[in-house]
């Protein structure tokens, strides 16, 4: 397995300036692919998911993956990119989960899959990372925009389905066929990316500043007004705070842009907002935590049964009846916290907690007004999924996980790489 990774990366070094185009336009053709003709929860994943997994594969390459999921612990620890201990949490969570799942529990194999596949993904940073360094390309740069990008394009797709333009919310909810378009978290990342962006970049004098500025707000409005059309509380309140924060953080100069900015969006969708804070006010009152805390209380049940499923869980596939959907037996949580409580128990929680606090420790240290766009648009859609929402699953979760990482790093080949 060494000598393959040596031979993947010295090919990597002698066609170094095709090599890195390809990896990355592999990369970013299945996020386009992801977000053109996929959707964040696909019933049956089919051709179009296979697309995306072969793209992500071709990324990532298969030194690289077999190295992560097989445990070859000295090897990768050659990349000095994360401490051991994730790696051993990564493969101990995946592998006992799984035999705790066909083994012990024999729950299903498409249950199976429906698990493995999301737990790779909030994994992902690290298939994605070492191959990210090695490329030298700045992705702390290439994510947020590719992001924001999806993230439009599956609020145009929103749109469409519900066959309304995006000035008509407001008057109720609406909801697009079981594609759940405006859960992917690239929506609510470039809710909170695109505005900002907007605001640090803008200079008066500059004709290009304004029509950059104009389109990344259009841009951002619109995945707000996608969020907004099927009143989701949590992505909202969040994103408008971000933009506090922001504006706090930063110069009286731009806090007083993005001031007159947030006062003549509001006069101009006066009551499409206004009408979207009435919808989010009546849902509050309606449903309040919308029985996340029951779903709470059943996973701490069915985990409760014995001291085996107490530390370890249901294991990977398992099913519990989720009092949110009337008691049907489902695979998921909304919430990662419950999602490893239920299939890993208080062991998978405590590494998942482990190197998630890592990961977020990581990206906060040596914050600049540079990257406090990513870093807030980030936290955003990490913390929906964390405590809100079943968004933890999809893959893009997965990719804003690995911006935090590359946050921290510098957009040069490590000393410790493999085959150097």
């Amino acid at each position: 397995m060494e000598r393959l990774l040596a031979i993947d990366d010295r090919l990597g070094s002698r066609y170094a300036s095709v090599n890195q185009f390809h990896k990355g336009l592999t990369l970013l053709a299945a996020l386009m692919i992801y977000g053109l003709l996929s959707s964040p929860f696909p019933d049956s994943p089919g051709l179009i998911e296979g697309m995306v997994a072969g793209l992500l594969v071709l990324f990532v390459t298969i030194p690289v993956g077999f190295v992560v999921m097989i445990g070859d612990f000295p090897i990768y620890r050659k990349y000095n990119l994360f401490p051991v201990w994730i790696h051993v949490g990564f493969f101990a969570l995946l592998w006992i989960g799984l035999f705790n799942g066909i083994v012990v529990q024999g729950w299903q194999a498409s249950d199976l899959i429906r698990d493995v596949i999301p737990f790779i993904y909030l994994f992902m940073p690290l298939l994605l990372v070492p191959v990210m360094v090695r490329t030298r390309l700045n992705w702390k740069v290439i994510l947020p925009w590719a992001l924001s990008l999806v993230g439009i394009i599956f609020a145009v797709r929103f749109f469409i389905v519900i066959g309304i333009a995006p000035w008509e919310i407001g008057t109720r909810s609406y909801f697009d066929n079981f594609l759940y378009l405006p859960y992917d978290p690239s929506v609510v990342f470039a809710a909170v990316f695109l505005p900002i962006m907007a605001i640090q970049h803008f200079k008066v004098t500059r004709l290009n500043s304004w029509l950059a500025g104009l389109l990344m707000l259009v841009g951002g409005m619109l995945c707000l007004a996608s969020l907004m059309a099927i009143a989701q509380r949590a992505p909202i309140g969040l994103a408008v705070g971000c933009y506090f924060v922001y504006g706090l953080c930063h110069s009286l100069k731009k806090f007083i842009a993005l001031a007159l900015i947030l006062v003549f969006v509001f006069f101009a969708a006066q009551s499409q907002i206004s009408g979207s804070f009435q919808l989010l006010a009546d849902k509050q009152e309606e449903v309040g935590a919308n029985g996340k805390l029951d779903e709470l209380r059943t996973v701490f049940h069915e985990t409760s049964d014995s001291v085996e499923s107490l530390f370890f869980g249901t294991g990977w596939g398992g099913l519990f009846n989720d009092p949110i959907y009337g008691d049907e037996p489902v695979s998921y949580t909304h919430s990662v916290i419950t999602f490893f409580l239920l299939k890993a128990g208080l062991t998978g929680l405590f590494l998942f907690f482990s190197y998630f606090f890592w990961v977020v420790r990581r990206a906060l240290r040596n914050v600049s007004f540079k990257v406090l766009p990513g870093l807030l648009a980030a936290i955003v859609p990490i913390a929906v999924g964390f405590a809100f929402q079943p968004s933890y699953k999809t893959l893009t979760y997965g990719i804003v996980l690995a911006y935090l990482c590359m946050l921290h790093k510098r957009q040069e080949r490590e000393d410790g790489n493999v085959g150097t």
